[in-house]
């Protein structure tokens, strides 16, 4: 990997504060933007894109089965969300805005493995739209002149917005973000707002959850005055579905009335969290069907009697939870986090790419619109990649 990299130097605090994202590298992630540029040929992006979109179309094929088989107790889908969850794939099939696959390998010869897809609520479309491209104007003169990128996340998420549009077109084109009031989640809602205006919404607001008014009646509302209410056909949220079933399950109630009754479209859709679902991994080469990338999975250990996996909570997110066993009954790594209560399941091990340094490279490809679109990479000095990870920008050099 370190004849693929250029050292470009950082970021600096100015450069992002005047474009409000500041927040990535204050405090003790000060150096979460890596020094240097990931270098990829022109042949090597479809080593990516093309598997992404390959697997994508694996998922939509293996969740369609799920509703159909009502298997939605092997797919890790709570009692609560399941009437959601199947209405949602029946009468809003098509309205997935956006996932982010994360893989393992895909150059110099390793295998290019799928380790998850985050098909609801995910992170680093800031870093990937908008940081990325500031890094590219850090490379030295003679590389810049012909590099750029294969980084069409914006473009991928105002086709995919237009078509929810054109799908609903009796409804009033206005947006609600939501947002848990993390500064990472409003970061994450600019790009969505930014896509939202390009692709035709003429009113777009942002709110806090707490600040939302939901109506099994009505619908979703804000109070804008005193006494006086917007209400919105549209809403794309930061708050994970499962967060909802398992922590709010009175608003998991209310939102299924709300989907029930057509009174808003809500983004991602409640199908979205078979999609976020790592117990469908176990599931997709029988629903789904074989790929290259796939890694073996199950929802037992029995199932890797040399003890060489990943063990994994099915909504875990960041790392959390992750336990890593290489031969031995004692994990070689592992990371707490809040989702120990959640069943778990058993991954083959993947191998990485690894540079000098030992830190291991996590590639991750953007589905926006229905479509492979974008590139990024992290960067790990561990085995599990989790929030210390570096942010690694990719250029394509021709």
């Amino acid at each position: 990997m370190d004849r693929r990299l250029t050292e470009t130097g950082r970021l600096s605090p100015k450069q992002l504060r005047k474009r409000g994202l500041e927040w990535f590298i204050e405090g003790d992630n000060h150096d979460y933007f890596a020094p240097e540029l990931l270098r990829l040929a022109d042949n090597e992006i479809a080593a990516f894109s093309q598997p992404a979109g390959e697997l994508y179309e694996r998922l939509l094929l293996a969740i369609r089965k799920v509703g159909e088989q009502e298997l939605w107790e092997a797919a890790g889908i709570p009692p609560n969300a399941v009437e959601a969850v199947d209405y949602s794939l029946r009468r809003e099939w098509g309205n997935h805005l956006v996932g982010r696959f994360d893989f393992a390998g895909g150059l110099d010869d390793v295998p290019l493995k799928m380790l998850e897809f985050n098909g609801d609520t995910l992170s680093l479309m800031p870093e990937t739209l908008s940081v990325q491209p500031m890094m590219l104007e850090l490379l030295p003169r003679r590389e810049r002149k012909n590099a750029r990128q294969w980084n069409h996340l914006r473009t991928g998420l105002v086709k995919g917005l237009q078509k929810i549009l054109q799908r609903y077109p009796n409804r009033p084109a206005n947006l609600l973000l939501i947002g848990l009031g993390h500064e990472e989640d409003w970061l994450n809602l600019d790009v969505i707002e930014m896509a939202a205006k390009q692709a035709g919404f003429e009113e777009v607001h942002r709110a806090p959850m707490e600040e939302v008014i939901f109506s099994e009646e009505e619908g979703i509302f804000l109070e804008v005055e005193p006494d006086e209410y917007l209400r919105y056909d549209f809403v794309f949220k930061m708050a994970p579905w499962e967060f909802i079933a398992y922590e709010e399950p009175e608003l998991m109630s209310l939102l299924t009335q709300i989907i029930k009754r057509d009174l808003c479209v809500i983004l991602n859709p409640a199908y979205s969290m078979l999609l976020q679902s790592k117990a469908l991994l176990p599931l997709l080469e029988e629903l789904g069907g074989l790929h290259p990338a796939m890694l073996k999975a199950s929802r037992s250990a029995a199932d890797f009697p040399d003890h060489r996996y990943a063990e994994k909570p099915i909504y875990g997110r960041t790392g959390d939870n992750v336990r890593l066993f290489d031969g031995s009954p004692q994990s070689i790594a592992e990371n707490d986090g809040d989702y120990g209560d959640l069943p778990r399941i058993y991954q083959q091990l993947a191998p990485f790419n690894v540079d000098s340094d030992g830190d291991r490279y996590q590639p991750s490809v953007y589905i926006a619109g229905g479509e492979a679109c974008a590139l990024c990479f992290r960067r790990q000095d561990g085995l599990i990649v989790d929030d210390d990870a570096e942010f690694v920008g990719h250029y394509i050099s021709t």
